[in-house]
């Protein structure tokens, strides 16, 4: 018989921020336009270049040194077009260019002009744009990245049902500030949440996206406000996970078997290896970054994908690079391992977004007789994961010493879902085992969609 049991979320997550602002989220597509090159066509600098390109909307003009620019408009009757300007993929600023005008497009830094881009033409009821651009191709980009940064201050006022923090925090000579109200009641609803799963299921927890991406456009908006190019956001990103208080001053001391969900970090304004670690991760993977999480030896951490112009200590996962992060303390930089680890083991985990994962937990009372005893269960079966869990199938059996072999052994009947925290209980009666005989029980779960999980109990005797 399965007796449904839903946990039933009312979580009402108010997240107010003293800063306003938004980063429009575009699409990357691969629709690229041509170039019609003229390597004799040079302006009076011996260092630039002067090349033409026709664009249609959403196509992408690579340029070099990983620089691009993406036509995310065209207006004909305006006489404009609107320009995603990026580095390594990453946008970090756009702009509307009108007929006829050169626009100087600096670096994510704002320091240095990498290229000009002039617009010539636009043709056929704003489909297609026709560009002059003008390259200076020994222009490079790195990050300034401070090697220390203050500790966060993070103030508390508590209401009847609200608490609210504000996090500051300095990076190199700004000071950035996040205001967050969070319901007390939605913490402890989290509170009640398995911690049986997946670390990546932390990472990408559907009820901490909007709070996440909340955070994540503030953090660019305000850099971008402060004068910081795309490519320092992911670093301020790090100074502000690194500045929340932790629960040690030292690196080595673990972590406490407890991971917490981001919005707990955030809630309680700090955390220990593993929940910073989350909680970086989550905020850099909600930014469109390659990330994972580093397991230690008692230690946890973060790493994101990089290439060989990073310098540092990383990791190889799949084929790629994932730079290590240290997020306990402050003035760790992108790459740089506390000594300890540097030799150690790591279990890299990485991170999958909309998912199913099953967690299984059960109790059972036994009654006898001369001839058997029997054994009856009630079953709760989770989907701890982020999708949902389809056309699921418990096997429940008492197992015999002698391997593949059981003494009894039961089926469910088909459950046709089960959505991402949703739990059921299926009770199961009368099992038998022959008295005296030694037993255990197993239990399988499996979906359509899902990973069988498999749990067991001690052996006794019948």
């Amino acid at each position: 018989m399965n007796i449904p049991r839903f946990l039933v979320w009312t979580v009402l997550l108010l997240v107010i921020f003293s800063f306003s602002g938004c980063v429009e989220d575009e699409q990357y597509l691969n629709d690229v336009g041509t170039a019609d090159e003229n390597p004799g066509d040079k302006n009076s600098h011996q260092d630039t270049e002067v090349h033409n390109a026709t664009l249609k909307k959403t196509a992408v003009l690579y340029l070099e040194n990983g620089y691009s620019a993406k036509v995310l408009d065209i207006d004909r009757k305006d006489e404009i077009i609107r320009l995603s300007f990026r580095k390594d993929e990453q946008e970090y600023y756009t702009q509307v260019v009108h007929l006829g005008e050169t626009y100087d497009v600096k670096d994510p830094n704002n320091k240095n002009v990498v290229y000009s881009i002039h617009v010539d033409n636009i043709l056929n009821n704003s489909f297609l744009v026709e560009l002059t651009y003008t390259l200076r191709p020994e222009i490079s980009l790195e990050a300034s990245i401070p090697t220390s940064t203050q500790e966060i201050r993070s103030d508390l006022k508590i209401d009847t049902d609200i608490i609210t923090r504000t996090y500051a925090w300095n990076y190199d000579a700004y000071e950035f500030k996040i205001e967050c109200d969070y319901y007390i009641d939605a913490y402890k609803t989290y509170s009640q949440r398995s911690r049986t799963r997946n670390y990546d299921q932390f990472v990408a927890d559907p009820y901490d996206d909007e709070l996440i991406s909340q955070i994540t456009i503030q953090l660019e908006s305000l850099a971008q406000d402060a004068g910081y190019g795309h490519d320092e956001i992911p670093y301020i990103t790090m100074a502000f996970v690194q500045s929340l208080p932790y629960v040690s001053d030292s690196v080595s001391s673990g972590y406490d078997e407890y991971p917490r969900f981001p919005f707990e970090t955030l809630y309680n304004g700090g955390g220990d290896c593993e929940d910073s670690s989350i909680l970086l991760a989550s905020l850099l993977y909600d930014m469109g970054y390659g990330v994972v999480l580093i397991e230690l030896p008692g230690h946890m951490a973060a790493g994101v994908k990089g290439n060989d112009a990073i310098d540092g200590s990383y990791y190889e996962y799949a084929g790629e690079k994932y730079f290590y992060l240290e997020t306990t303390n402050s003035g760790w930089s992108v790459g740089h391992i506390p000594d300890q680890f540097i030799n150690a083991d790591a279990i890299i985990h990485p991170i999958y977004s909309g998912y199913p994962e099953l967690n299984i937990d059960f109790t059972g009372s036994s009654l006898g007789d001369t001839y058997y005893s029997y054994i009856d269960l009630d079953i709760v079966l989770e989907n701890v994961g982020s999708a949902k869990a389809e056309n699921i199938i418990i096997y429940t059996s008492l197992e015999t010493k002698t391997e593949g072999l059981v003494w009894d052994q039961l089926q469910s009947d088909v459950i046709p879902s089960l959505e991402a925290e949703e739990s059921i209980t299926y009770t199961v009666s009368n099992l038998k085992a022959p008295a005296g005989e030694r037993y255990r029980i197993g239990i399988t779960a499996g979906g359509s969609n899902t990973d069988p999980v498999y749990v067991y109990s001690d052996w006794k005797t019948a």
